[in-house]
């Protein structure tokens, strides 16, 4: 009786063990462990399977003249021309003190480079209280010339420096990556 029972219970362990280590955390729509990102003043957590690269000169011309500096690009995909998501990162000292400003320059120059199909404003608060504006817009995109979907959340902490983290997949992708996007969000956080 003893060997079944001592049989039974590392039986059992041994389970629990396999099954534990087989696990990662799941992110949405992925199920890659996270990266995290962390520069300048912001951070937050991104799929696993998604990575950096380098940033288009269309699109650094673009913020450039917003007067926001794009920090990073990241891509579920290989490159510009063949991916599945695409998410810009960027940053910009407010001039006026002023959330609304900083947004209508990104606005002027970035997002209506892309926009054409549709466009919706909305004023928004992230979860870690940061208030933001949000932009959802179909168009073309500046560097990949795909037909897109997009989101772009632009946000502050103190009214002196505003952050805009801009969502895209080609035409009809967005939805299945929703809960991706929003646990992105989620994570933000202003230092």
């Amino acid at each position: 009786m003893k060997k079944v029972t001592l049989f039974s219970i590392a039986s059992l362990l041994l389970a629990v063990v396999v099954i534990s280590g087989c696990t990662t955390q799941s992110t949405g729509n992925n199920t890659s462990s996270n990266k995290t990102f962390a520069q300048d003043g912001i951070s937050f957590q991104y799929p696993g399977n998604w990575s950096e690269k380098a940033i288009p000169a269309t699109d650094v011309n673009l913020t450039t003249q917003s007067g926001f500096k794009m920090l990073t690009i990241l891509l579920e995909g290989n490159d510009m021309n063949d991916y599945t998501v695409y998410m810009g990162i960027g940053k910009s000292n407010m001039t006026a003190g002023n959330l609304t400003e900083a947004a209508d320059r990104l606005f002027k120059y970035y997002i209506t480079a892309e926009a054409g199909d549709y466009l919706n404003t909305t004023n928004v608060t992230l979860k870690n209280g940061y208030s933001g504006y949000e932009y959802i817009y179909g168009g073309t995109g500046a560097s990949s010339g795909k037909v897109l979907d997009c989101k772009t959340y632009i946000f502050t902490k103190d009214n002196k420096t505003a952050y805009y983290i801009q969502f895209a997949t080609p035409r009809g992708g967005f939805e299945s990556h929703q809960n991706t996007f929003q646990n992105i969000l989620n994570s933000v956080t202003i230092n």
